[in-house]
Formats: structure tokens, C-alpha cells, sequence
């Protein structure tokens, strides 16, 4: 893998937070940080660490920009892109909290503009944890197991079509009602959305930025049926979680989904847990990649 050149945006609390993940790859010798830059120009070093003020970022020699601000994130994303910074440069330092990290396999993902299909929120927490662009209109929402299979056999003609609302139903958790939609003869359910308004706004800006051409397809499912009828489906990436034992390669086996403690965990929130580290099993880079082997347990 070679060294990465780096400079890191931003030095306040989350600088500090990830601040010794950073160093560890600094150290493994995966990454150079050859200096800082942040909003405030009070400094010359900060940890070590040359300051360079925002307007000379041009002309430093770098691979990547490691944004160190959560909060600003996208407003940081959109001044480095501004000051001419190419987009595939700019990662969240956040990454740097992956167990294992492969910077090589990471950047491979990131810049390969994947986007992942998924039922649930699965998609929505993966993409958040890698810090990656939403390149997916199913965010913050679930689709019913038959009509997600339904999608996913005609997915251009389905998302070709417009969602229309059909009823509000009460999210007892979030304790106010969310909007389900109509697509053609399957439905929606934006659960995490308030407003009718919000959630087909947010739907079709995410479909025009699918990448038809680097797909990853996710389902989840306790039933031995609809997991044959997703393996069935005539993705090269894909990956259904189940918790009984199958050798089909499109299937991955959470053996330990009904052991102990885990029996009274839903199937739902234990693949969930799966995405936001909760629960181990997978390295998240090597399942986007087509890898099915359990290597985190």
C-alpha cells in the first residue's frame, strides 16, 4: 500500500477525538500528514504538524484531505471543492475508526461511487460509518420484504416512477406519524421522515445520483423463500443476512442471531448493529467488495 500524503481539516474536538487513530496509521506507515489547516489562522504548529493557512492549500502536493469536523462536514466538503481540491481527495476522518483499516480498499469504494440498494436502514447506517456520500435513494426508510424483491427485479422501471402518498402511519419510538408512498404496485415507508414534502424531496435527489454501474445489493430476511428469490436476482454484488445455516454464496449465515442473549434481539436491529458496529461479524470494506467470509469473529 503506498504512503498517503495527508492534510487535516479542522483541529477541534473531533481532530482531538480521532486525533491517535490517525497517528496509528501514521505510524504504520499508510499515511503522511504533512500538515493542518482549519477556519482559525492563530496557529504555526499544532501537535506537531505544520499549519497551513486554507489559501496555500493549492499549492501543496497532497493525496488526500482528511476533513476533522463531523458537524461542518459538508460545508468543509464544499470550500475545499470551491478552492479546486478534486472531491475524490476529501475523506472523513472518521474512517480512521474502522478496525483493520485498508486505506487501499476504502479509497477503492469511496471513489468507485458505490451505491448500495438495501430494505432497511442498513445502506443509510453503512454509508454514515464510512463517511461516504448518500448515493441511494433508500435512506431513513424500509421497504416490506415483497415488494423490495419486486423493486429489485425491475429497479429502473420502479424508480422511474413517482411516489405518491397513501397514508400516514405513527412511528411509536420517534412518537409522530410518517408518510407511506405508493411506487406503482409497491409502497414505502419513510420512517425517519416528518413531512411528505421531506421525503420525496430527499428520494429523488438521492435516485439521480445512483451509479447504475457499481451496484451493491442488500436484503435482509428470516425467511428461507425470499431468500431464494433474492438469490435469484441478477446482481454480481449482493449479499441477503439470514440466520440459518446456507452455503449460497449470495447468503450470509449470522450464526450467533438465535444464541444466548441474541434471541431476544429482532433480526432487524441485530443487521443494523452489523452496519454501526454494535455487532461484529464482517469487515464492512471486505463485504462491499464481494468477500462473504465471517472475519470479524
Amino acid at each position: 500500500m503506498p504512503t498517503y500524503k495527508c492534510i487535516v481539516w479542522g483541529v477541534g474536538l473531533d481532530y482531538d477525538l480521532y486525533l491517535n487513530a490517525v497517528k496509528h496509521q501514521e505510524r504504520l506507515g499508510n499515511i503522511e500528514i504533512v500538515g493542518v489547516t482549519s477556519n482559525q489562522s492563530i496557529y504555526s504548529r499544532v501537535d506537531g504538524y505544520r499549519f497551513i493557512p486554507k489559501e496555500e492549500l493549492k499549492s501543496i502536493d497532497f493525496d488526500l484531505l482528511i476533513i476533522a469536523s463531523l458537524g461542518s462536514f459538508n460545508a468543509i466538503r464544499q470550500d475545499a471543492i470551491g478552492r479546486g481540491i478534486d472531491a475524490r481527495k476529501l475523506v472523513s476522518i472518521k474512517l480512521f475508526a474502522l478496525p483493520e483499516l485498508d486505506l487501499d480498499k476504502y479509497l477503492a469504494i469511496k471513489n468507485g461511487n458505490l451505491t448500495i440498494f438495501s430494505n432497511n436502514c442498513w445502506g443509510g447506517i453503512t454509508y454514515n460509518r464510512l463517511g461516504m456520500e448518500f448515493l441511494s435513494p433508500f435512506i431513513n426508510m424500509f421497504v416490506n420484504t415483497a415488494d423490495y424483491l419486486k423493486i429489485m427485479s425491475a429497479p429502473r422501471h420502479y424508480l422511474g416512477c413517482e411516489p405518491t402518498l397513501t397514508k400516514y402511519l405513527y412511528e411509536s419510538e420517534l412518537k409522530r406519524e410518517y408518510p407511506v408512498c405508493r411506487l406503482d404496485d409497491t409502497e414505502l415507508y419513510f420512517n425517519h421522515y416528518a413531512t411528505l414534502e421531506d421525503a420525496v424531496t430527499k428520494w429523488n435527489s438521492r435516485k439521480a445520483k445512483i451509479n447504475w454501474d457499481n451496484l451493491f445489493v442488500m436484503m435482509f430476511t428470516e425467511n428461507f423463500e425470499d431468500a431464494s428469490r433474492f438469490i435469484e436476482l441478477p446482481y454480481e454484488n449482493k449479499v441477503c443476512f439470514v440466520p440459518f445455516e446456507t452455503t449460497e454464496t449470495a447468503l450470509l449465515t449470522i450464526d450467533y442471531a438465535r444464541i444466548g442473549e441474541m434471541e431476544k434481539v429482532p433480526f432487524w436491529a441485530i443487521v443494523n448493529g452489523l452496519a454501526s458496529g454494535m455487532y461484529k461479524y464482517y469487515d464492512m470494506l471486505d463485504l462491499l467488495q464481494g468477500s462473504r467470509n465471517r472475519n470479524r469473529i
